[in-house]
């Protein structure tokens, strides 16, 4: 059921939640709806994006490193999200916020602004 305070795409549920061995946390979520290259290239403005395909079907490919990767097949609604090692809890929300101001007119000022804060309050890891 479309919801009338949030329009667009959203994180209908959760399918499943691990953590991974190198520590990061995998989720797979439904969507509201399928991905479409047009969300695929909002989340360019944000990171790096590939859109492979093999056998007929266009896989996307979403990183910013040290915080989030999304993959997913364009045109299904299934996704898979992995949220950075040693950092869950201060992004847990970031792929539903990247909905959001997706579904509400693309808007990337304040996301902009909201990873820049978290940049700020996250170190990349460094090499040995």
């Amino acid at each position: 059921m479309p919801s009338r305070r949030w329009r667009g795409v959203r994180v209908e549920r959760s399918l499943q939640r691990k953590v991974c061995v190198d520590g990061s946390l995998m989720k797979e979520f439904v969507l509201s709806g399928p991905l479409t290259p047009d969300l695929a290239d909002y989340l360019g403005n944000f990171g790096e994006v590939e859109i492979l395909t093999l056998h007929g079907k266009q896989f996307l490919s979403f990183e910013k490193p040290h915080f989030i990767s999304v993959k997913g097949v364009l045109g299904e609604d299934t996704v898979e999200v992995r949220y950075a090692s040693g950092v869950h809890d201060l992004i847990s929300d970031l792929f539903h916020l990247f909905l959001y101001h997706y579904s509400n007119g693309k808007e990337t000022g304040k996301m902009r602004e909201i990873l820049a804060t978290l940049e700020g309050k996250i170190r990349p890891p460094t090499g040995c």
